[in-house]
């Protein structure tokens, strides 16, 4: 009974504190309320993530707008049974990782290469990782080889290894973060990230040689 008393303590004193500190919380409390321009707030700080992270794990931009706008949809239904236990990006990554998910059963067909090079060249998650130097000519080949090598790899990963990746790599999550995001311990996020490094040296092993 007291065990179960402390971790009600420990919850919603986590709860107090996210909506403290977290910015994106108030807003989505508010508009929780109510309040519709938080909501449109939220988008406007969040759109850009939101549109990363389903590109660089389906690898389509004209469809990554299209899966951003349903996952924006879905927090917009979702305000009723929103609930402040984490920071509201966490609860965001996860509406946008089944959303990725389930679109990736309604393909049942291979997603689109991550080396779709237009899409690089033209897209925003493009312009964010174009290298700003000018190389050599021969640098430029070899630069774009090598991009084109690992994006593949990525690309070919088991779809659970994929996101812990992207979401470690790109996003820049903690460990504690990731296992929020994917629902599962730090030590599975460890093991998924462990064994996505392993199977990009093996995919990537003939390339590193040249």
């Amino acid at each position: 009974m007291q065990r179960g008393v402390k971790e009600t303590g420990r919850r919603s004193l986590k709860n107090i504190m996210v909506e403290k500190v977290d910015p994106d919380t108030q807003l989505m409390l508010r508009f929780q309320a109510g309040d519709e321009k938080s909501f449109e707030q939220l988008v406007e700080r969040n759109k850009q993530k939101v549109l990363n992270l389903v590109y660089r794990f389906l690898g389509a931009w004209q469809d990554s707008e299209d899966i951003a706008q349903e996952v924006f949809i879905k927090v917009y239904r979702a305000r009723k049974t929103y609930k402040p236990i984490a920071k509201f990006i966490t609860w965001l990554y996860i509406i946008c990782k089944t959303t990725c998910y389930q679109e990736l059963r309604k393909r049942k067909l291979k997603i689109v290469s991550l080396s779709d090079d237009k899409a690089l060249a033209d897209g925003p998650v493009g312009r964010q990782i174009t290298d700003k130097s000018s190389p050599s000519p021969l640098g430029s080949v070899l630069q774009d080889e090598r991009t084109i090598a690992v994006k593949e790899a990525i690309d070919s990963l088991p779809d659970s290894q994929k996101m812990a990746l992207i979401l470690r790599k790109y996003e820049h999550l903690s460990y504690l973060e990731i296992s929020e995001v994917m629902e599962c311990t730090e030590k599975a996020v460890k093991s998924l990230l462990y064994r996505a490094k392993q199977g990009l040296k093996e995919r990537l092993k003939d390339f590193l040689k040249k």
